[in-house]
């Protein structure tokens, strides 16, 4: 009788033994089929570290940014995508990178990024991009979703993905009907996004 005692208190501690090296065994294996210095899916990101993690290999990302690009204008870049895109999909967040360097090409806005990004900062609601002039912190606090942004950042600046928005300058939520929308022509409807292009 005593035997079975013993065997029926053990087990218990041996399916806890089992599931912790399984857990560790899945989370390595997570790890490792993240590649380093790519643009990650967001569907890859879901399972990627807790969410106050910082990804290193970004630094990577950091070294490998075009000439004339400054760790403060990726920033910049960065933070737009993250506060205005986090929710959006993955396509959705890099239409949001292009549109900021569409504008930067253009003779009609400022000619560095974050002058774009932080264009009218100073002027309650009438910044460009509404996180800029609303008055909360400009800081990311959700870290797997600040490192996407990061990763879409880095990859607009590098080219490494086409413009799906067709050189558009503008966009606006899908719920919203800004007056300025009919004067110019739109190109995309990317998750809750629609996006505009300025002909001249």
């Amino acid at each position: 009788m005593r035997k079975h005692k013993l065997i029926i208190s053990i087990i218990p501690a041996v399916i806890v033994a089992c599931l912790s090296t399984f857990y560790i065994l899945s989370y390595s294996e997570v790890e490792a089929s993240i590649p380093t210095g790519e643009i990650v899916q967001a569907s890859a990101l879901k399972s990627y570290t807790p969410a106050n993690a910082y990804d290193a290999d970004l630094d990577l990302l950091l070294a490998q940014l075009p000439s004339g690009i400054s760790e403060q204008e990726f920033h910049c870049l960065a933070q737009a995508v993250y506060f205005e895109a986090r929710s959006e999909p993955f396509e959705g967040q890099v239409a949001v990178a292009y549109v900021i360097l569409n504008r930067v090409k253009d003779k009609r806005y400022p000619d560095n990024i974050c002058g774009v990004v932080f264009q009218n900062e100073k002027r309650r609601n009438m910044c460009q991009f509404s996180f800029a002039c609303d008055g909360l912190s400009d800081n990311p606090y959700e870290m797997v979703a600040w490192n996407q942004a990061r990763r879409v950042a880095g990859g607009t600046l590098k080219n490494a993905m086409s413009d799906v928005t067709a050189r558009s300058t503008h966009y606006h939520a899908t719920y919203v009907q800004p007056r300025w929308a009919k004067h110019l022509q739109p190109t995309i409807k990317v998750g809750q996004h629609v996006f505009y292009r300025e002909d001249l």
